[in-house]
């Protein structure tokens, strides 16, 4: 009997051990999920600072009412197996335990990105990939953070396990910014926020994106007010989600006076930030009812998250960049096939600051013309010039040296072509095997005379409506000159040509003419010892009628027999 209890005791103890420990080392919160054969990952969750707010309780813009926890493999998809969905009560002391099955632990790169106050279970099980969740956006009206919280999100974490376990800071960034108001206290002054209306106009309050500091939604018109009247407290008016460049008209209710500001894309569209509209009333003796508004820097309220922004390097090639203030413009019509390099040497950044990762978005249209990233990540136009102007974006996705991430994006434009060959071009000898047609962006002529001799082809589009192998807007420019890029010698007859593989072809070996003969037909040659497949540029000089102004455009000919 005595032996008996003694094991009991013991027995006892081991099991207030074992529950002291797994409360120490935070088990996930699931009873029910596998334990053994995982490992662990514990956040620390971190919600920063509360600003003043006025509107939201302290306790409610750093409150967690729900928390989405992602786990990213190296092959960009999200892992499965792996609860993603808790509610508050799953948090310890602001810390959240998470099982890893070890095949996902023993695989090196793997990192978590986590989402407060944002996505549903059904939602959060429904993402497959890095890419989706980096496009996620928080829809969380302004009114409802009092009982759901503000949307946050962390950068990219990156999961380090030692022992099974890995336990990291997660610093959650605020999806929402909010503008504040301040009436400055000076002699004379009588008036507080109370006295003053603030129409915004174009504020975005319906959604935002939780990684990317980029506008989603259109915009309202909305109209604030505060019920402060204390002169030198600062008061918020209002949240708001990243928006386009909008305005804030000041009215004051007393004198019918209003003055406006507007805050600029490169603000309005960054999460996390206060905006402190400053009033500056003068002294009834100044008159009655005046007062300036300035503008207070915006702050950062996580500094340790956020990044500087991303600026454009200055001696980028100018054939080749256009740099304006709505982005970058990519001047396709000087070469073919242009080479931009990688996007990511187009950006000074901050010490300690790395591009990860950059894509680009609306610098193709339907027909997949423009320009696009190759699969080494190099920027090239396509062998078919783009016809109409593209405006898209760079999306830049940025790590600091704290391993956090943010999203960038910046304007991406591209000029439609002045000329190019005309797709739907197809001629055929009727007296030999020669023959021509347009494909993928290049002339192709097949089976030419290879002796020099010159074959003449009509380029503007004539009463007798035969496609024509040229396309340009001839109401607006005019051919002035057409000639082989490059030529060796003076003579048109002695262009330069390439084989297959690119390499160039000693002039003895192989050559062209292409030669305008009269304001509507050029002259097409080739010379060559021996019949293979040639490549050749042609240079068209365009005249803006209307301007006066002279452009240039390289075209792409090949040459080969059946």
């Amino acid at each position: 009997m005595q032996k008996s209890c003694c094991i009991i005791s013991l027995m006892a103890m081991f099991l207030m051990f074992f529950i002291s420990c797994t409360n120490e080392e935070l088990l996930p919160h699931d009873p029910d999920g596998p334990v053994l054969n995982q490992g662990r990952v514990v956040f620390n969750v971190s919600t920063g600072k509360s600003t003043v707010y006025t509107r939201t309780s302290a306790d409610d813009e750093q409150a967690i009412r729900s928390l989405g926890v992602f786990i990213v493999k190296p092959d960009g998809n999200l892992a499965e197996g792996i609860t993603r969905f808790y509610e508050a009560k799953a948090l310890t002391d602001k810390k959240l335990a998470v099982s890893i099955p070890v095949d996902i632990m023993e695989t090196p790169g793997v990192k978590a990105y986590l989402v407060a106050n944002g996505p549903d279970k059904t939602q959060c099980d429904g993402l497959k990939t890095e890419q989706e969740l980096l496009d996620l956006a928080a829809v969380i009206k302004p009114e409802e953070i009092g009982t759901k919280g503000i949307p946050m999100a962390s950068g990219a974490i990156s999961l380090n396990f030692t022992g099974g376990i890995a336990t990291v800071d997660a610093n959650m960034k605020r999806v929402m910014s909010t503008l504040c108001a301040k009436v400055v206290k000076s002699k004379g002054v009588v008036v507080g926020p109370s006295d003053f209306t603030f129409k915004v106009h174009g504020v975005s309050l319906k959604e935002g994106y939780c990684f990317k500091d980029e506008c989603k939604d259109t915009g309202v018109d909305q109209v604030w007010n505060s019920t402060s009247k204390s002169q030198d407290e600062e008061v918020s008016l209002g949240y708001f989600y990243q928006s386009k460049a909008f305005q804030v008209e000041v009215v004051s209710q007393s004198a019918g006076q209003s003055r406006t500001i507007e805050i600029p894309l490169e603000k309005a569209q960054t999460r996390n930030k206060k905006y402190v509209l400053k009033i500056h009333p003068k002294p009834a003796s100044e008159g009655k009812g005046e007062f300036t508004v300035t503008v207070e820097a915006w702050e950062e309220t996580e500094t340790d998250v956020d990044f500087d922004k991303l600026s454009i390097k200055k001696d980028l090639p100018a054939d080749k960049f256009e740099i304006q203030n709505d982005g970058i413009r990519l001047l396709t019509n000087n070469y073919h096939e242009t080479d931009f390099g990688s996007p990511k040497d187009w950006f000074v950044l901050k010490e300690g600051t790395e591009i990860v990762n950059v894509k680009l978005e609306g610098t193709i249209d339907e027909k997949k013309r423009g320009v696009d990233l190759d699969e080494k990540g190099i920027a090239r136009a396509t062998p078919q010039p783009n016809q109409t102007d593209l405006s898209g974006k760079i999306m830049v996705t940025m790590k600091n040296k704290n391993g956090m991430m943010t999203i960038a994006s910046i304007g991406i434009h591209i000029p439609h072509a002045l000329i190019c060959w005309n797709d739907k071009y197809a001629w055929k000898s009727t007296v030999d095997k020669s023959s021509c047609k347009v494909e993928n962006g290049e002339f192709i002529y097949t089976n030419p005379n290879n002796t020099g001799v010159e074959t003449k082809f009509s380029i503007i589009e004539g009463f007798d409506g035969i496609a024509k192998p040229m396309v340009f807007d001839h109401i607006v420019y005019l051919v002035a000159a057409i000639s082989p890029l490059e030529t060796s010698g003076e003579s048109l007859q002695n262009g330069l040509l390439y084989d297959i593989h690119g390499k160039q072809l000693p002039i003895d070996q192989a050559s062209f003419g292409f030669r305008r003969k009269s304001a509507a037909v050029v002259c097409i040659s080739l010379k060559c010892s021996k019949e293979d497949t040639y490549v050749g540029y042609i240079k068209i000089t365009l005249k803006n009628i209307p301007l006066n102004t002279l452009t240039t455009q390289i075209l792409k000919i090949k040459f080969k027999f059946d």
